[in-house]
C-alpha cells in the first residue's frame, strides 16, 4: 500500500472556509434570535422617548401583564413579518429624525379575540359598565351599527395619553345620540332603558320626594323631565383632516361619508373622536343634594353624576 496523500493547500482552504461560514451562520442565527426577542420586549418600546407616556399608561393598565406584541402584532407569522418591517421603518425614521411626535398603532380585532385573551367575549352576553350601564359586545361587533362596521378599538381606545385601551364613553354617545336630538326630543338608539334602567327608591329634590316607579309604569318618556342631558352635535369638521392629511386628492374625499367611515373605522381602526367633536351625556346640576339608590339597590349615589 502506498503512503497517504497529504491534503492539498486548496482543500485546506476550502475546509477553513466552510468552518468560517458555519461560524458566521451560527453567530448570525443567535444574534438574529436575540434581536427578534429584544424587538418583542417592552424594554425596547420604552427606549424611545416619545413612547414613554404610552408605556407608562400600559404599566398601570389592566393589560400590564400582556406584552406589547400580543396586541400590536396580529396572529399569524406573515402578519408578524409585516409588522417587523414596519417597526424597522420606524427605527430608520427615528435615526434620521423624521418620525412623528404622535405615534399611531393599529390593533386588529384578531389580536383581542385570539385564544387565551378575549376569545369568548362575544359569548358572555351582557355586562355592566360603570354605573349600571348595560352592554352586549355581540351585536356591536357582529352586526352593522348605523351602517358602520365597528372594531374593538372603536370603543376601546387611547384618545388621551395616560389611559390604555379603555372604553371611551364619548364614542358610545356619538353613536347613540348623533343626529337624534332635536330641541326637547331625544330618540337615542336602543332607547334610554336599552343602556340603563330607572333608579330605584326615592329621590329627594329640595322638599319633594320622587320615585321613578310611578313614571315608568305610566310610560312617561325620560326626556319629559330630564332636559339638557345631551350636549354637543358630534360634527366632523374638515379642519381635523389636516391633522393627518395634506394631499389634495385625499381631502377631496371629505364629503364621501360612507368611504370615510369604511376606510378609517373598518379599514384602519381610527378612533371616532379623532375626527368627530365629542357629545356629552349627563344629568345637569340639580337643586339641593338629591340621592338615589342604584339600579341594583346598592349604595346611594348622587343623581347628578354622569350617566
Amino acid at each position: 500500500m502506498g503512503e497517504p496523500v497529504a491534503p492539498s493547500r486548496r482543500s485546506r482552504r476550502g475546509l477553513a472556509l466552510l468552518v468560517l461560514v458555519g461560524l458566521v451562520v451560527v453567530v448570525g442565527t443567535a444574534a438574529g434570535a436575540g434581536l427578534w426577542h429584544l424587538s418583542t420586549s417592552p424594554l425596547l418600546c420604552n427606549s424611545c422617548h416619545i413612547m414613554k407616556p404610552y408605556v407608562e399608561a400600559w404599566r398601570t393598565s389592566k393589560h400590564s401583564n400582556v406584552t406589547c406584541v400580543q396586541c400590536h402584532y396580529p396572529p399569524g407569522f406573515r402578519d408578524t413579518i409585516w409588522v417587523k418591517y414596519q417597526a424597522l421603518a420606524q427605527v430608520v425614521k427615528w435615526a434620521t429624525q423624521t418620525y412623528s411626535s404622535k405615534p399611531f398603532a393599529e390593533v386588529e380585532d384578531g389580536s383581542c379575540l385570539r385564544s387565551g385573551c378575549h376569545d369568548r367575549r362575544l359569548l358572555q352576553g351582557t355586562v355592566t359598565f360603570k354605573r349600571g350601564i348595560i352592554f352586549d359586545h355581540k351585536p356591536h361587533l357582529e352586526g352593522v351599527r348605523r351602517g358602520r362596521q365597528l372594531r374593538c378599538t372603536s370603543c376601546h381606545s387611547q384618545i388621551v395619553v395616560g389611559t390604555h385601551i379603555e372604553v371611551t364613553e364619548e364614542t358610545c354617545f356619538l353613536c347613540h345620540f348623533k343626529g337624534l336630538k332635536t330641541a326637547r326630543e331625544i330618540h337615542p338608539i336602543a332607547g334610554c332603558a336599552g343602556c340603563h334602567q330607572a333608579p330605584r327608591g326615592d329621590i329627594k329634590v329640595g322638599s319633594l320626594t320622587f320615585n321613578h316607579a310611578d313614571i315608568v309604569r305610566r310610560g312617561v318618556p325620560c326626556q319629559s323631565c330630564h332636559l339638557n342631558v345631551v350636549q354637543g352635535e358630534g360634527e366632523a369638521p374638515r379642519e381635523r383632516c389636516f391633522t393627518c392629511h395634506n394631499q389634495p386628492e385625499k381631502l377631496q374625499r371629505y364629503p364621501d361619508t360612507p368611504f370615510i367611515h369604511d376606510f378609517h373605522v373598518a379599514g384602519h381602526n381610527i378612533e371616532c373622536l379623532r375626527c368627530h367633536t365629542p357629545i356629552k351625556h349627563r344629568l345637569p346640576p340639580l337643586i339641593g343634594v338629591p340621592t338615589a339608590a342604584g339600579p341594583a339597590g346598592g349604595a346611594r349615589v348622587a343623581a347628578g353624576a354622569p350617566r
